[in-house]
């Protein structure tokens, strides 16, 4: 996955609170316009901070809720899972975008947890689709499989894909999916990981020695022992 060559130390700020659902991105946020966030579930404390400290509008999207868990006049629900395809209860992320947007906005946030579906989501998406977000936060799941060397193979294809226009910001384990080793290898089962795009880094990048966990992380479960990111994956 080649995480270290692709990890940049940039300054960060932590966004939706101190739990679950808060997440580190880079200080570019004024430049944002709209964040798509699939995967609401119970939590919009990420999307509702975006939306009170800087006025960005979120569409949200998951079939297994009948709605946002906030009312706020800039959020906007489709009851959809976002997927590989556009047909019943599933829509792209392409097609969720062009629904969405008037214009070709290319200063767009993605924050996405969809328990597994990442994986068909950034296999059928574009590197141009994707290149309009300026800041990703995706978390990634099953991580216990990486060592199939298939999975491991479509998981190394998907960050190849990416770096073509994003570097990692930071990587911050969940602590609610545990860790699995093997011959000596540790893997953390959910990781959530910062993208930035490339054409920022010069500008937030910081040349600080990389640190994880990051001062501003915190545990996902307050109550479950935390999970430190193995060093063989950022060293």
């Amino acid at each position: 996955m080649r995480f270290r060559a692709h990890y940049v130390s940039v300054e960060l700020i932590r966004i939706g609170g101190d739990g679950d659902g808060g997440y580190l991105v880079p200080d570019i946020l004024k430049t944002a316009s709209h964040c798509f966030s699939p995967g609401v579930s119970h939590t919009a404390d990420f999307e509702f901070e975006l939306s009170r400290s800087y006025g960005i509008r979120s569409f949200m999207a998951d079939a297994s809720v009948a709605s946002a868990p906030l009312d706020d006049a800039n959020f906007t629900f489709l009851k959809k899972f976002i997927g590989n395809c556009s047909q019943g209860d599933l829509i792209t992320l392409g097609d969720w975008m062009d629904l969405s947007l008037e214009g070709e906005e290319k200063e767009l946030i993605l924050q996405m947890d969809i328990e597994g579906g990442e994986y068909d989501v950034l296999v059928y998406e574009s590197a141009e689709r994707l290149r309009r977000f300026s800041v990703m936060i995706i978390e990634f799941h099953d991580l216990e499989r990486i060592f199939d060397p298939h999975f491991l193979k479509m998981f190394s294809s998907i960050f190849e894909k990416l770096y073509r226009y994003f570097s990692i910001c930071h990587v911050h384990p969940n602590n609610r999916g545990g860790v699995v080793s093997l011959n000596g290898i540790e893997v953390p089962n959910v990781i959530e990981v910062t993208f930035v795009r490339n054409d920022y880094v010069d500008e937030v990048k910081t040349g600080d020695e990389i640190r994880l966990p990051h001062g501003l992380d915190h545990k996902n479960v307050a109550d479950r022992e935390d999970i430190k990111m193995p060093e063989s994956w950022w060293k």
